[in-house]
């Protein structure tokens, strides 16, 4: 669903030149101003969930970061640091019940960033719908190999199921995904909204520095909202 950039700047109380300031800073991705022809000429419209979601993150986090921090937070890179079973444990969105399930899944007790949303995706998935352990385990040994394949965090989390077994599906979240009728969409979760909420809550705790892009270490809690 799209929104013009009147109805935009109506709702969020900005200005034309706020909302283009932070084009140019980078705080707002250029793909998302998506211009259509109209019966008036032509008008710039966005995808309306990201860009709302967006702006209410800028709006809240701009007093306390500058707008280069602030780009270096939102941005979809990836860290090159690797997460211990004790990293684990600290951070709060991680199932603790199912760390011994993921090194079971993956073959080892040392996770990449990547690796790490995925586990948080995956405990929020527990969470929201009530998977067993042996659940987790199968999601888990099943996507682990197309999360290899992942150089940013810009994908969304897509829980399926079929006859009663559950199936992940990762997708860039600039692009749409037509599935088998027979697979009904359960919940889906954006990592790169994880990631920003990740690189403000535990910076501190893994001494990570939003001035350093390689060691970018943000939560929204819940992730993205139930399909139905």
């Amino acid at each position: 669903m799209l929104i013009s950039k009147k109805e935009l700047l109506q709702e969020t109380n900005i200005s034309y030149g706020q909302l283009y300031r932070w084009k140019r800073e980078g705080l707002i991705p250029e793909e998302w101003f998506i211009k259509q022809p109209t019966f008036t000429g032509q008008e710039t419209f966005f995808p309306k969930k990201k860009i709302l979601r967006r702006i209410k993150k800028i709006q809240e986090l701009k007093n306390q970061y500058s707008l280069e921090e602030l780009a270096r937070i939102l941005a979809p890179e990836v860290s090159e640091r690797n997460f211990t079973e004790q990293d684990l444990r600290i951070i709060e969105e991680v199932d603790l019940a199912l760390i011994p399930c993921f090194f079971k899944s993956f073959g080892k007790n040392n996770f990449t960033y990547v690796e790490l949303l995925v586990l948080i995706a995956l405990s929020i998935f527990r969470k929201r719908h009530n998977l067993s352990i042996d659940d987790v385990e199968m999601l888990s040994k099943g996507i682990k190999d197309a999360i290899n394949e992942l150089k940013q965090v810009d994908y969304i989390c897509l829980l399926l199921k079929s006859n009663g077994e559950y199936f992940l599906m990762l997708y860039p979240e600039n692009t749409g995904v037509m599935t088998d009728e027979r697979l009904k969409k359960i919940s889906e979760i954006n990592l790169n909204e994880i990631s920003s909420s990740i690189k403000l809550k535990y910076r501190k705790s893994f001494h990570l520095d939003i001035e350093e892009e390689e060691n970018e270490l943000l939560f929204i809690e819940g992730g993205e909202e139930v399909l139905t």
